[in-house]
């Protein structure tokens, strides 16, 4: 009787140790099906203290401020840093352009027979594949390169342009693809003149050899206008003759001015449309001096200006003093607020394409 006993309290004991294991392996079951649970759908202790907030609170204490060269609000240590100057043609074998459509500012002028030429202004953090075709140096574009402290690259020069680059009261850097080919290369996609290209990554390594300057405070900025007012000014139209014909068309729903040549929508080699915030038309003096048809183009002084912002239109005077860049003001003497991005500023010597624009 009594192994008869302990026998049964020993099976007592087995039964509920099966019962306690049973318990624990389908509390076991449930748990482990919870966790996966909450791993599916993201709510783990882990995911509960995401590190993004984190993150999103210290980027959202950087300091902004306007960047001089177009306004675009960049950090603090940003908004000064030295611009890129590269002249790039405009003649009609050299299309499509590569980089206008990527530059904060760009000047456009005549050099010899009326054919346009830009120099395109890009900021030092810009990263750009392709900036070309790029051309030779004329003293205006020097002494606009000049008045911005740019880095200025190009390749050759009138002998105008290369004796004020060489003068020893020039202060800007300049790389000439004739002497520094290193920072360029040729395209065998095109026949000279029309193949000299350059791109971000040759205009760093060119700016470990020359000392930097910051660009100088030129304008002022302002946030573009969201009204949806009808534009009074929808259409610039200036004439420089057959292919080079420019028109400006603004775009009232992205409240951005789009550029064509030859009626034809201008693109970049990459396929990007040419767009600007800001679009000015300047008249200045202008002369051909040498049988070669080489211009003289006044840069200092004062003229007739007209802005475009915003689908409207505003007459303005530019000046500007030797080494300075332009100013734009009203015929009150107020400077003219430009909106943040970019600026496209359009040269003519010629009465009857003002005269046009109809003041």
């Amino acid at each position: 009787m009594a192994q008869s006993s302990s026998f049964k309290k020993f099976t007592d004991i087995i039964e509920r140790s099966q019962f306690k294991i049973v318990v624990g392996a389908v509390l076991l079951l449930l748990l482990s099906g919870g966790l996966i649970y909450l791993i599916i759908i993201g709510k783990t202790r882990i995911n509960a203290s995401p590190i993004v907030p984190s993150i999103v609170e210290a980027t959202s204490t950087v300091k902004l401020v306007a960047r001089r060269l177009d306004g675009v609000m960049v950090p603090v240590g940003e908004e000064a840093l030295m611009p890129r100057a590269i002249m790039i043609e405009n003649e009609v074998n050299a299309r499509p352009l590569s980089g206008p459509a990527k530059a904060s500012l760009v000047i456009e002028a005549p050099v010899e027979g009326g054919i346009p030429r830009l120099i395109a202004f890009f900021n030092a953090t810009d990263t750009i594949s392709e900036i070309g075709p790029v051309r030779s140096a004329r003293p205006y574009f020097v002494d606009w390169a000049k008045a911005w402290n740019a880095m200025y690259f190009h390749v050759g020069g009138s002998p105008e342009a290369l004796a004020l680059l060489n003068t020893s009261s020039n202060s800007i850097p300049n790389f000439d693809e004739i002497h520094a080919g290193r920072f360029f290369w040729r395209s065998s996609d095109r026949l000279m003149p029309h193949n000299a290209y350059t791109n971000s990554d040759l205009i760093k390594q060119a700016t470990m050899e020359t000392a930097s300057s910051s660009a100088p405070v030129t304008w002022h900025f302002q946030d573009a206008s969201t009204s949806t007012a009808k534009a009074r000014s929808p259409i610039i139209k200036v004439t420089y003759g057959g292919p080079y014909n420019v028109a400006w068309k603004f775009d009232q729903e992205r409240r951005v001015y789009v550029r064509y040549q030859a009626e034809n929508l201008q693109q970049d080699a990459d396929g990007a449309p040419v767009e600007s915030q800001n679009v000015i038309v300047i008249k200045t003096d202008g002369r051909v001096f040498d049988e070669v048809g080489r211009l003289h183009l006044r840069t200092t002084g004062s003229g007739d200006a007209i802005a475009y912002r915003d689908g409207n239109k505003y007459i303005l005077r530019w000046k500007r003093a030797a080494g300075e860049p332009m100013k734009f003001e009203s015929k009150d003497g107020k400077e003219f607020l430009l909106n943040r991005g970019r600026t496209w500023i359009e040269v003519t010597t010629d009465d009857r394409v003002f005269a046009g624009l109809e003041k």
